[in-house]
């Protein structure tokens, strides 16, 4: 019991590092980027290409580490390096250098998740450690230091976000450190020939698993990115939009706090249906503008229109993908799911949304039953096994 503790420790504390990062880059970050003199077309072009380099660099970087092996080891250079590229920024005054240096922390943290997930994974089935109580602490780390940020920023101004930002990356190096080494079967340790990876990609139970991940955490795309204005929208306070996006969060680690029971009464493609079912629910209500006493129960459905579709995701990965090619495989579903498709779906959503307002949410809901139905023919022609 002690040592199930103390890994789960460990995995938990480098999540909840890595996380703090994430918590004060994604909001913080393009304030930094103004105050260096960027326009907001800047900011758009570096957020795109970083966005394109990730669905490139992502899963050619995944292939890479499965043939490497030794991913602890990986996984403390790349932090350390994250650090390195942060650092850098404080040199950066023109738009072209701060492009480049922009390149390269944009293929660090989509690096190491990959990693991290499958090593947790794998010690989730060896050491009967719970994947989703200690994934929980990244949701923790990334809420805590959003929120907090939010009230530094505004006594100490933009100077302080960079800082910050070190500040994590040096948690993050040390909890990397502190992350256990591996016991993988010796299916593991053979390098992945390419053909391989080809012949996953081309598994038809790949591909749907794939699309209905994809498809459910990509109808997140106007929540995520005009949730607030359509709030403001409707006269609700900066308080009360705070509160409802919190609120979203809690209810994802509560969920996951319970995933072991979760996991083990719905296989992976039930919960991937699961969450198109709540994503059809909930999106669908958001596009009527619901008062803020009905938006409570609705973004208690975020843990499961993202948190259920994550685990499934996790999940199907670890039952389904060849050992040895199991952050290939996280690489590629990130790629897609973080990447391709909520990207295009993003862009395509600011159109929507500009003529239709919250309406936009019934194409999300739209997406949703997509998602769920292609979960449907996963749950039908996969049996529960591993990819031949």
């Amino acid at each position: 019991m002690r040592g199930a503790f103390e890994l789960s420790f460990r995995l938990g504390f480098y999540y909840f590092a890595i996380f703090i990062v994430a918590g004060i880059h994604m909001p913080f970050w393009p304030v930094w980027l103004s105050a260096r003199g960027l326009s907001a077309g800047d900011i758009g072009l570096l957020t795109g290409a970083a966005l394109l380099l990730r669905v490139i660099t992502g899963p050619l970087i995944a292939f890479a580490s499965d043939r490497a092996g030794r991913r602890r080891a990986q996984i403390i250079l790349f932090s350390v390096l994250l650090g390195i590229s942060f650092a850098l920024f404080s040199f950066a005054h023109s738009f072209i250098v701060i492009f480049l240096i922009t390149l390269l922390t944009s293929t660090l943290i989509p690096a190491i998740m990959p990693l991290l997930d499958t090593i947790t994974l794998a010690r989730s089935t060896e050491n009967r450690v719970d994947y989703g109580r200690i994934r929980l602490w990244g949701s923790v780390g990334f809420i805590a230091t959003s929120m907090t940020g939010g009230y530094v920023l505004a006594r100490a101004g933009h100077e302080i976000i960079l800082p910050l930002i070190l500040t994590g990356c040096a948690v993050t190096v040390a909890a990397s450190l502190l992350l256990p080494g591996e016991t993988t079967p010796a299916t593991a340790t053979r390098r992945p020939h390419w053909r391989e990876a080809v012949h996953l990609c081309r598994d038809r139970r790949f591909l749907l698993f794939l699309a209905a991940g994809s498809l459910i955490q990509a109808a997140h795309a106007v929540y995520y990115t005009f949730g607030t204005l359509n709030w403001q929208r409707l006269g609700f306070s900066g308080d009360l939009i705070g509160v409802l996006w919190a609120l979203g969060v809690v209810a994802e680690i509560i969920l996951f706090m319970f995933s072991r029971r979760l996991t083990g009464r719905f296989s992976p493609a039930g919960l991937l249906a699961l969450g198109g079912g709540a994503g059809v629910v909930r999106w669908g209500a958001m596009a009527m503008d619901p008062g803020a006493f009905w938006l409570v129960p609705l973004q208690c459905l975020h843990a499961f229109s993202f948190g259920a579709t994550h685990l499934a995701a996790m999940q199907f990965i670890l039952r389904a993908a060849p050992a040895h090619l199991a952050v290939t495989a996280q690489g590629i579903y990130a790629a897609l799911a973080m990447g391709v498709v909520i990207g295009g779906v993003t862009y395509g959503a600011g159109f929507v949304y500009a003529g239709f307002g919250s309406l936009a949410y019934l194409a999300m809901a739209a997406l949703c039953a997509l998602g769920g139905l292609f979960a449907l023919g996963l749950r039908k022609n996969w049996a529960g096994g591993a990819l031949a």
